[in-house]
């Protein structure tokens, strides 16, 4: 009897050590999932968008239960449903009784300035993530309910947040940060309007860069200088269609895609 006990005891030890030999086996023989880049920013948008969504609906969740019973008071006393307009009202109430309520400090114009560059740049080192909230926090409340100050922030993000995306863009493309962060390309950047996509602005900049002029004897002996058949303004997808050499062979060309720029 005890040798049957030993014997089937041996048996189920060898089966469950062959089962987890396997199972390492397998589980070694699996490659391990990997992620494109695209994949990867999907799911760090995810992950990042269900974390912020959970912060806000928590903050708002605060909210309410601090203020939300107060607030129903107070708009059912004043008949008044906008935040700001209930405050006015009991302002107003309260100053015709005599009582001094403190205001918002006054800055100067400099001083406003100042501090949204400071506000901004605490942002801005947070992370583009939140730079972006911010940014949409704002526009969603419209310039004309933003203080001098938010506007002035709204200001500082915007440029960043603009740059910060055109640059991905760009090097997407393969051009590097001495490039698109050159003076001159900022300067030719400039004369398009905020409408015209940076990959389309700097095609047109890459075919008018300068290359070496080369000259033949022939060509320097020759100097009645032809019709260009130049227009005196192209469109933006006009420009688009010429190639770097069209500009290398005629100047004229370059210069009337230029000049039309500042019409675009």
């Amino acid at each position: 009897m005890n040798g049957n006990e030993t014997f089937a005891t041996d048996n189920v030890a060898e089966k469950v050590e062959g089962t987890t030999e396997q199972t390492q086996v397998e589980q070694i023989a699996q490659p391990e999932k990997t992620y494109t880049e695209a994949e990867f920013n999907a799911k760090l948008d995810e992950v990042l968008g269900k974390k912020i969504a959970r912060r806000e609906a928590k903050i708002r969740k605060e909210y309410e239960r601090k203020y939300g019973e107060l607030e129903n008071v107070l708009k059912a006393g004043t008949g008044k449903e906008d935040v700001a307009e209930v405050t006015e009202t009991f302002r107003q109430f309260y100053e015709g009784k005599g009582v001094h309520i403190p205001k918002e400090p006054s800055y100067s114009a400099r001083d406003i300035e100042a501090l949204a560059k400071a506000d901004a740049r605490g942002i801005i080192e947070a992370g583009l993530e939140d730079v972006i909230e911010e940014v949409d926090r704002l526009a969603d409340m419209g310039l004309n309910n933003m203080t001098e100050r938010e506007k002035a922030v709204f200001k500082e993000l915007a440029e960043y947040r603009k740059n910060a995306e055109q640059s991905k863009e760009l090097s997407k493309m393969g051009v590097t940060e001495d490039v698109y962060n050159s003076k001159e390309f900022k300067d030719f950047a400039s004369k398009f309007g905020s409408h015209t996509p940076i990959t389309e602005i700097y095609q047109i900049y890459n075919k008018m860069q300068p290359r070496k002029e080369v000259r033949t004897a022939g060509s320097m002996t020759n100097t009645n200088a032809p019709d260009t058949g130049v227009k005196e303004f192209y469109t933006r997808d006009e420009a688009l269609q010429f190639t770097k050499k069209d500009f290398d062979n005629n100047p004229a060309l370059f210069k009337a895609v230029e000049k039309s720029m500042y019409k675009w």
